[in-house]
C-alpha cells in the first residue's frame, strides 16, 4: 500500500517524464535500503558479519514493539497530515 501511495503521489506531481523515472528511481532505492544494507553487511563481512547480523537480529526482537509503534506513529502522522491538507486545500 505505501508503495501504491509513493508511485502515486509521484505521478500527480505533475512533473516531466524525466523526472519522474528520476523521482522513481530515488523511491526504488530508499525502498531497498531496509534489505541491501544486510545483505551488504553479509557479503562484506563474510563469516564475521554473522555475528553482527545476529546480534541486530536479536535487538530488533527485544525491541519489536518499539519499532513497531515508531513506525506506525511516523505512518500515522503522515496520513493525518495528508488528510489535514486535503480538508485545508
Amino acid at each position: 500500500m505505501l508503495a501504491i501511495s509513493g508511485a502515486a503521489t509521484i505521478a500527480q506531481t505533475g512533473i516531466s517524464d524525466a523526472q519522474h523515472a528520476i523521482a522513481y528511481a530515488i523511491f526504488a532505492v530508499v525502498g531497498t535500503i531496509g534489505v541491501a544494507i544486510p545483505v551488504g553487511i553479509y557479503f562484506a563481512g563474510g563469516a564475521k558479519s554473522e555475528e553482527t547480523l545476529s546480534r541486530l537480529t536479536d535487538w530488533m526482537a527485544e525491541h519489536n514493539a518499539v519499532i513497531m509503534a515508531v513506525l506506525c506513529l511516523v505512518i500515522g502522522a503522515k496520513l493525518i497530515g495528508d488528510a489535514i491538507g486535503a480538508l485545508a486545500g
